[in-house]
């Protein structure tokens, strides 16, 4: 019997039936952010060892930085600016930000004080316009987009301006790359995405590689094997394989900012920063997190999945009841790759949670501190004192953000 795929998985980030408002931490501990060499906090140790600087949190629970107090600078709700499915963003000197609203298939140039400057690209196959925007990051000089239907790289200007687009690869494209960093001489790290499937049911883990193309037309080199997302696979009646994200599941943490990313896999507080060349040059460890899922938290996590699947055929609705779960929490969310090697890390927050804690992690190894924002928010770029992210409500309505700290 054929089997043909459906993916059911929920996209990363917010979560579209979570509505939430920002909580603004108010308070301080009246702490000097940590920034000196031992971190500044009891359990932070700073290590700099043949170019590579380590940071040692700790068990992050011990953790007590100050408090980081957020600021709203702009809302594109607030500006009328209908958005479409964002997925990226970059912050651009002036206080400026270019959006990736990748439903549109463009991208939108906003002004410092949040009103629409430009647009860049638009449906299409020509130079500088797109058949799916599936990844952008800040460059050295402007910003890239990728194109993974067209397999095509696009360079644009701070203002939006096109300059020129490229492939990677002499022969085959990659299916579902996704680039992360591109160096001076043009090398540039990627990773391929989810795109996956296997013809079985059951939990699988795959891996990814990350890659580092030494020019954009050469072959990759391999630099690592990351675990992917631990995804659940199900047949239901009709020969139709299913795939959803396993409940508290580990996932891949790929982060890239010009010419440096930031991966690792929440299963672990372990991340690493490279250059675009495939050089290590920071390392962020921590003990803790992963918590035990209560019965609760299951029964909670369990509602939102069948909330998300009303309206499905029944078949689909009793496979989303037997998606299994972990019995632990991972060790945190995700991580943000902020300028001079920052590290903006995710806490994991339990079902229900309003907030979701972030720690700042400074390009010395100190930690900043710390900032409450909403769990269903997507931090989708970091600044040295601005953040920017995307939430949306329950009607699936749009709102980029960016916030001055």
């Amino acid at each position: 019997m054929m089997r043909h795929f459906t993916q059911l998985r929920r996209p990363k980030g917010p979560s579209a039936l979570l509505s939430v408002a920002l909580a603004l931490a108010t308070t301080s501990c009246g702490q000097d952010g940590g920034t000196g060499g031992d971190g500044g906090f009891s359990g932070v140790e700073v290590t700099d060892a043949g170019g590579v600087m380590t940071v040692a949190l700790g068990r992050i629970e011990h953790l007590s930085p100050p408090h980081l107090t957020p600021t709203l600078v702009y809302s594109t709700l607030q500006n009328d600016i209908p958005l479409f499915r964002v997925t990226a963003a970059v912050l651009i000197e002036g206080g400026r930000a270019a959006l990736a609203n990748s439903g549109a298939r463009e991208v939108l140039l906003l002004a410092a004080d949040g009103s629409l400057d430009a647009r860049a690209g638009g449906p299409g196959e020509g130079p500088g316009e797109f058949a799916e925007v599936t990844a952008m990051f800040k460059a050295l000089d402007g910003f890239l987009v990728y194109d993974a239907r067209m397999g095509r790289m696009n360079e644009f200007t701070d203002s939006g301006d096109f300059v020129t687009s490229w492939s990677f690869g002499s022969g085959s494209r990659i299916v579902d790359l996704k680039p992360l960093a591109r160096g001076v001489d043009g090398e540039t790290l990627a990773i391929v995405g989810d795109s996956r499937y296997f013809d079985a049911d059951g939990v699988r883990r795959d891996t990814t590689p990350l890659l580092m193309f030494p020019q954009p037309e050469g072959n990759p080199d391999t630099l690592a094997l990351l675990p992917a997302a631990e995804l659940s696979y199900q047949t239901i009646p009709g020969g139709i394989s299913t795939r959803f994200d396993v409940g508290f599941g580990r996932d891949v943490v790929a982060f890239g900012l010009e010419d440096r990313a930031i991966v690792g896999e929440t299963g672990s507080l372990n991340l690493s920063v490279y250059r675009a060349d495939g050089t290590r040059t920071r390392r962020i460890h921590g003990d803790g997190g992963g918590g035990v899922v209560s019965a609760d938290d299951a029964s909670a996590w369990r509602s939102e999945q069948l909330a998300g699947a009303a309206g499905l055929p029944p078949e689909f609705v009793e496979a989303v009841e037997n998606v299994p779960y972990n019995e632990t929490f991972p060790s945190f969310e995700t991580a943000v790759l902020g300028p001079g090697e920052m590290v903006w890390i995710a806490l994991y927050a339990r079902p229900g949670d309003e907030t979701r804690t972030w720690l700042v992690v400074g390009p010395d190894g100190g930690l900043i501190g710390r900032m409450d924002l909403p769990s269903g928010a997507q931090v989708l770029a970091a600044g040295a004192d601005r953040i920017a992210l995307v939430q949306r409500d329950e009607l699936d309505v749009e709102d980029f953000r960016v916030y001055a700290y």
